[in-house]
Order: C-alpha cells, then sequence, then structure tokens
C-alpha cells in the first residue's frame, strides 16, 4: 500500500477522534430522564445491517446505512450519532464484513468525521433535538436537517475522492466528477427518508422503525441480486470475447486492452460514471461479430487474405450491431 494513503488514513482517523471527543464534551447526552434506549438501540442494529448489505457499485458502495444515523441526530443530538458510528462501522466493517484494517478504519473513520460535522451543522443551524412530537416542526427542521447532509457529503465525498486519488494517481476532481453526482442523489434521498423515519418513532415508538426501514432493506437486497446479476452478465460477456480471440493468438487480450484505455479515455474526458461503463461495454464488444461462423476460418487462415476475404472480415463490426440490437440489454 502507497505510504502517502497510509499517512492520509491515519490523519484522517486522528482528526475522527479528535472530532468525536469534541462532540461529546461539547453536546453531552442528559442521561437524567433518557429513556429511549431501546429506539438508539434499534438504529444501531439497523446501521450495522445496512452497513453490511451494502451494494458495490464500481468504487463505490450504496447501502442505506445513512438513513438510521441521519435520524439520530435530530432524535438523540450529535453525540449520540458520533458514538453509534464509533460502535456500529467498525462492527459491520471489521467483523462481519471482514475488511482489511486499513480499509475498515478509514470506512469507520471518514464517515464519523462525516456524519458528526454533519450533526454540528445541524445544531448550529438551530435543529431541534427530541423524540417527542411536540419536538418535531417539520418547517424549522428542513434547514438544518439541509445542512446536515451537505456537510455530510462534502466531507464524505472529500475525504473519498482524496484516497481514491491517491491510490490511482488520478486528479481529484475526476473522481469528483464520475462519483459526486450520483452520491449527492442518495445521500439527498436518504436524508430526505430519514424524516418520515424520525415522525414513524415519535408516534409509534420502535415499531415504527421497523414499519419504514425493513422495506428498505428487501429493496436493498433486492439491488443486490440485480447488482451481483449484473456483474454475472459482465463475465459472460468477457468469456464469450476470450472464447472469439482464442481463435487468434495474435489478437488475444485485444478487446479487454481496448475497454480499459476505452475507459480511461471516458474518464478522462469526464464523462458521467454510467457513460463510462458504456463506453467500456461497446469497447468489449466491438469485435463481438466474430463470433458468426462465416469468421472462423478467415481468422485463422495460415495464407494471406484475398480482397474478397477482407472485404468479409471487415463486415464484421455490421454483423455485430445486428447481433446486439437483437438482445434488449444491449440495444442502445
Amino acid at each position: 500500500m502507497r505510504r502517502g494513503i497510509v499517512a492520509f488514513v491515519a490523519l484522517v482517523a486522528i482528526a475522527a477522534v479528535t472530532l468525536a471527543v469534541f462532540v461529546v464534551v461539547r453536546y453531552p447526552i442528559e442521561l437524567q430522564g433518557f429513556k429511549p434506549w431501546a429506539g438508539i438501540a434499534t438504529l444501531m442494529a439497523l446501521t450495522v445491517l445496512g452497513d453490511a448489505l451494502g451494494v458495490r457499485a464500481g468504487r463505490a458502495v450504496f447501502s442505506i446505512s445513512l438513513i438510521p444515523t441521519v435520524t439520530t441526530v435530530p432524535l438523540f443530538g450529535p453525540s449520540v450519532a458520533v458514538l453509534s458510528s464509533l460502535i456500529c462501522r467498525p462492527l459491520a466493517q471489521a467483523v462481519l464484513l471482514k475488511k482489511k484494517p486499513m480499509k475498515w478504519l478509514f470506512n469507520v473513520a471518514q464517515f464519523t468525521l462525516a456524519i458528526g460535522l454533519g450533526a454540528v451543522m445541524y445544531v448550529s443551524l438551530g435543529g431541534n433535538v427530541g423524540y417527542r412530537p411536540e419536538d418535531f416542526v417539520l418547517s424549522q427542521m428542513l434547514a438544518p436537517l439541509g445542512g446536515l447532509i451537505v456537510t455530510y457529503f462534502v466531507v464524505n465525498m472529500s475525504l473519498v475522492s482524496t484516497v481514491i486519488a491517491l491510490d490511482t494517481g488520478k486528479p481529484v476532481r475526476d473522481v469528483w466528477r464520475q462519483l459526486g453526482p450520483v452520491a449527492f442523489a442518495n445521500d439527498l434521498a436518504s436524508s430526505s427518508f430519514s424524516l418520515f423515519v424520525i415522525f414513524s418513532f415519535m408516534h409509534l415508538g420502535v415499531g415504527g422503525l421497523f414499519v419504514v426501514l425493513l422495506p428498505l432493506f428487501f429493496l436493498q437486497h433486492s439491488y443486490g441480486h440485480w447488482s451481483k446479476l449484473l456483474r454475472q452478465n459482465e463475465e459472460i460477456l468477457r468469456f464469450t470475447i476470450r472464447t472469439i480471440e482464442a481463435k487468434d493468438p495474435y489478437t488475444s487480450g485485444h478487446s479487454a486492452r481496448v475497454a480499459n484505455l476505452s475507459r480511461e479515455l471516458a474518464e478522462a474526458l469526464g464523462l458521467r460514471s454510467r457513460k463510462v461503463e458504456d463506453v467500456e461495454t461497446a469497447a468489449l464488444l466491438h469485435d463481438i461479430g466474430k463470433i458468426d461462423f462465416k469468421y472462423s476460418e478467415l481468422i485463422s487462415s495460415p495464407t494471406q487474405l484475398t480482397e474478397a476475404d477482407r472485404e468479409m472480415i471487415r463486415s464484421h463490426p455490421e454483423r455485430g450491431a445486428r447481433l446486439l440490437e437483437s438482445l434488449s440489454s444491449m440495444s442502445d
């Protein structure tokens, strides 16, 4: 692992611990008359579950664990949110997901920093903290909650983009451009949905948390299966391409190299992540037309091709296009 990444992770971890101490001291938990331990424990359990069931899409991991964490801030205050992060994230990352120490340390530290600074912003903007219905005034919560999620997004994306840039050598701004829009949409949806979770807990108690959040876990689980199916389809495509290229050792690995270079070019052009994936897939499949048996002899011919043979070979992109148009998932 690069020395710069180790130093950066260590710096983020120190900053996270420092912020956690500041938040606990600055916003102490009022234990006298404090009874909603069941709600806190439930939100923590749902945070762990959401983190453990996160779905990977490229370098990004999407989960609904942000929803119970954001919900904790207005209900129980910044200190509970930060301490919850320090307890739940290591449990999910290190114990359940069994990630390497450097990875889970960074994930825990960057999330703690992001949610901690977001919680401080929430309180600074006048956000109420309380778990009774009279504490819930929607008009007074919108601005503080918006400040929370924007702060979380900026801090989280800045840290994640930096560590990816250190690992890949890409400029931070390019990583931001590729991951930022999708990450912001995810964070905005999570923070918006947390309003329903807060309302449900205030009126229905712990049962309200399950009523609102459990369906989301099923959706995330279904999305995970869908994402796994997409990865399997990509593996099948790559296997098919390798099979075609096996007929001609001279071009072995050609499509994969074209796909990798095309992805780098698309990223350098600043295309969105979805478009980058489309470019990479198209490049990978640019020789798919050669799967037609009529090209087999020409590809492996030991003699020089005639002009008619060359004309035949030149038709393989058109054949590939017609083949892909017949597949609903590839027609575009």
